[in-house]
Protein backbone atom coordinates (compact mmCIF):
# COMPACT_ATOMS: atom_id res chain seq x y z
CA UNK A 1 0.00 0.00 0.00
CA UNK A 2 1.60 3.23 -1.17
CA UNK A 3 0.95 6.45 0.66
CA UNK A 4 -0.30 9.40 -1.30
CA UNK A 5 1.95 12.38 -1.69
CA UNK A 6 1.19 15.79 -0.28
CA UNK A 7 0.70 17.18 -3.79
CA UNK A 8 -1.97 14.55 -4.51
CA UNK A 9 -3.76 15.44 -1.29
CA UNK A 10 -3.76 19.14 -2.20
CA UNK A 11 -5.00 18.27 -5.69
CA UNK A 12 -7.91 16.38 -4.11
CA UNK A 13 -8.90 19.55 -2.27
CA UNK A 14 -9.53 21.23 -5.62
CA UNK A 15 -12.07 18.62 -6.69
CA UNK A 16 -15.67 19.69 -6.08
CA UNK A 17 -17.58 18.19 -3.20
CA UNK A 18 -20.57 16.11 -4.23
CA UNK A 19 -22.68 17.06 -1.22
CA UNK A 20 -25.84 19.13 -1.55
CA UNK A 21 -26.37 22.43 0.24
CA UNK A 22 -28.66 20.77 2.77
CA UNK A 23 -26.00 18.19 3.62
CA UNK A 24 -23.36 20.88 4.05
CA UNK A 25 -25.65 22.92 6.31
CA UNK A 26 -26.47 19.82 8.34
CA UNK A 27 -22.73 19.13 8.69
CA UNK A 28 -22.20 22.57 10.23
CA UNK A 29 -25.28 22.31 12.46
CA UNK A 30 -24.23 18.83 13.56
CA UNK A 31 -20.77 20.10 14.53
CA UNK A 32 -22.30 22.94 16.56
CA UNK A 33 -24.68 20.51 18.29
CA UNK A 34 -21.81 18.18 19.15
CA UNK A 35 -19.82 21.05 20.64
CA UNK A 36 -22.90 22.22 22.55
CA UNK A 37 -23.42 18.70 23.89
CA UNK A 38 -19.86 18.60 25.23
CA UNK A 39 -20.26 22.07 26.76
CA UNK A 40 -23.52 21.03 28.44
CA UNK A 41 -21.91 17.88 29.81
CA UNK A 42 -18.90 19.74 31.20
CA UNK A 43 -21.04 22.54 32.63
CA UNK A 44 -23.25 20.00 34.43
CA UNK A 45 -20.17 18.57 36.11
CA UNK A 46 -18.63 21.96 36.94
CA UNK A 47 -21.82 23.49 38.31
CA UNK A 48 -22.60 20.36 40.32
CA UNK A 49 -19.17 20.39 41.94
CA UNK A 50 -18.70 24.12 42.42
CA UNK A 51 -22.14 25.30 43.53
CA UNK A 52 -23.30 22.67 46.00
CA UNK A 53 -23.68 25.12 48.89
CA UNK A 54 -25.92 27.63 47.07
CA UNK A 55 -29.69 27.16 47.03
CA UNK A 56 -32.39 28.32 44.62
CA UNK A 57 -36.11 27.69 45.29
CA UNK A 58 -35.32 25.22 48.04
CA UNK A 59 -32.97 23.05 45.99
CA UNK A 60 -29.22 23.16 45.62
CA UNK A 61 -27.90 24.72 42.42
CA UNK A 62 -26.10 21.42 41.82
CA UNK A 63 -29.47 19.63 41.72
CA UNK A 64 -30.85 22.32 39.39
CA UNK A 65 -27.94 21.77 37.03
CA UNK A 66 -28.82 18.08 36.89
CA UNK A 67 -32.55 18.78 36.48
CA UNK A 68 -31.91 21.12 33.55
CA UNK A 69 -28.70 19.66 32.11
CA UNK A 70 -29.56 15.98 31.72
CA UNK A 71 -32.75 16.52 29.68
CA UNK A 72 -30.93 19.18 27.64
CA UNK A 73 -28.11 16.70 26.92
CA UNK A 74 -30.61 14.06 25.80
CA UNK A 75 -32.55 16.58 23.69
CA UNK A 76 -29.38 17.60 21.86
CA UNK A 77 -28.45 13.93 21.36
CA UNK A 78 -31.89 13.09 19.97
CA UNK A 79 -31.76 16.07 17.61
CA UNK A 80 -28.41 14.83 16.29
CA UNK A 81 -29.85 11.34 15.76
CA UNK A 82 -32.94 12.70 14.00
CA UNK A 83 -30.85 14.94 11.78
CA UNK A 84 -28.63 12.02 10.84
CA UNK A 85 -31.69 10.00 9.86
CA UNK A 86 -33.03 12.88 7.72
CA UNK A 87 -29.70 13.38 5.96
CA UNK A 88 -28.18 9.93 5.50
CA UNK A 89 -24.63 9.71 4.27
CA UNK A 90 -24.51 9.16 0.56
CA UNK A 91 -22.67 6.06 -0.47
CA UNK A 92 -21.44 5.10 -3.88
CA UNK A 93 -24.05 3.02 -5.61
CA UNK A 94 -23.02 -0.35 -6.92
CA UNK A 95 -23.90 -0.49 -10.56
CA UNK A 96 -24.58 -3.70 -12.37
CA UNK A 97 -25.03 -4.38 -16.04
CA UNK A 98 -28.63 -5.30 -16.75
CA UNK A 99 -27.82 -7.57 -19.67
CA UNK A 100 -24.22 -8.74 -19.45
CA UNK A 101 -22.40 -9.82 -22.58
CA UNK A 102 -22.31 -13.58 -22.73
CA UNK A 103 -19.88 -15.71 -24.61
CA UNK A 104 -21.19 -17.10 -27.84
CA UNK A 105 -20.84 -20.83 -28.29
Amino acid sequence: MVRRTLAERFADLDTPDERTDEEEIWGVVRAVLNIARVVVFLSIILVSEMLEEYFFNGLSVAIWSLIIGIPLFFAISVSILLGDSWFPKTEDEDTAVLRPIRRRD
